[in-house]
């Protein structure tokens, strides 16, 4: 049986000739690894947002 999950992700990066197709690992820390679908090239994700990264309602109505 196999328990992973997984979440798909395009992302263009310079050196690639291709959008990634990132199949990531099931979260199980506070990163998991993300590898292309296409090229094989490996990619640590993040498995939380910073404070920074998170807008409250109120900051998403005022900017709007």
């Amino acid at each position: 049986m196999n328990t992973k999950t997984s979440t798909s992700t395009i992302a263009i990066q310079p050196e690639a000739d291709h959008p990634h197709r990132w199949l990531i690992e099931e979260p199980q820390g506070a990163t998991s690894t993300g590898v292309c679908r296409i090229c094989g090239t490996e990619k640590i994700f993040r498995n939380w947002l910073e404070s920074s990264d998170f807008i409250t309602n109120t900051e998403h109505r005022m900017a709007a």
